[in-house]
């Protein structure tokens, strides 16, 4: 069979079918696992809302100790952007994963598979018709007449569904290709942006993060000197009794 500057052995037509229902395989399996995926990363999200709820409390309740409530405010308030930012890529893992891929399967890959027992049953028919061509009485030119043009019908149907399904073939092999690429590029771009949104948050408090350690690290000194101090009158008190 050829279309255009293609041309379709049986052999390479099988091979074209059996892809197809691997393909089809492959594609139901990863949707169901990026659903199941989906599910998680949702779960992942609502247990870090509630994560930050419990930040945003702490925070209300510290609100007499300024350093502490400054801190979880600041914390809580970057800890909730980038729950936003995981929203975001699964929400992109549902659309470019889940629906695109959903959408090739249900309308190409499907479409392609009616096609083909369309096909199937025309040659089928013109086989029957070729044998009944075959076996009709050269005595009986009127049986004879009927078996041969059955026969030209058969054959034009075939060619004319043969082109199609041929068309078919080229149309779902180039979609195939876009439709995969698409998707996983349009995931992986969604990937990018959270990283780097979620980059450019953190470097934005990194400054307040250094000071702060700082501010901890000069806390932990001031305490010792402290306790040393505490432990030292409590020396004297003990002596003088």
């Amino acid at each position: 069979m050829v279309f255009g500057q293609v041309c379709f052995s049986r052999a390479n037509i099988d091979e074209v079918e059996t892809d197809v229902v691997e393909i089809e395989a492959k594609l139901d399996k990863l949707v169901r696992l990026c659903s199941g995926m989906i599910d998680a990363g949702r779960a992942y999200v609502t247990a870090n809302k509630l994560f930050v709820n419990g930040i945003r409390d702490l925070s209300h309740h510290c609100k007499k100790e300024e350093m502490i409530s400054e801190c979880l405010e600041k914390f809580g308030e970057s800890l909730q952007e980038i729950v936003n930012y995981h929203m975001i890529l699964f929400d992109q893992a549902q659309r470019s994963i889940k629906q695109q891929l959903q959408s090739f399967i249900k309308d190409d890959v499907r479409k392609f598979k009616e096609t083909r027992r369309q096909f199937e049953r025309v040659r089928e028919d013109m086989e029957l018709a070729q044998v009944r061509n075959a076996q009709a009485p050269r005595t009986k030119p009127h049986e004879l007449e009927e078996a041969a043009t059955a026969l030209t019908l058969s054959r034009k149907c075939f060619r004319h569904l043969a082109l199609d399904y041929v068309l078919q073939i080229n149309v779902l092999q180039a979609k195939k290709k876009f439709e995969i690429l698409d998707a996983m590029l349009s995931f992986m771009h969604a990937q990018y942006t959270l990283f780097q949104q979620g980059y450019s948050l953190l470097d934005q408090i990194d400054p307040y993060m250094k000071k702060l350690a700082a501010e901890l690290d000069q806390l932990v000194i001031d305490s010792a000197v402290e306790k040393r101090e505490m432990e030292h009158k409590h020396a004297i008190i003990q002596q003088r009794t």
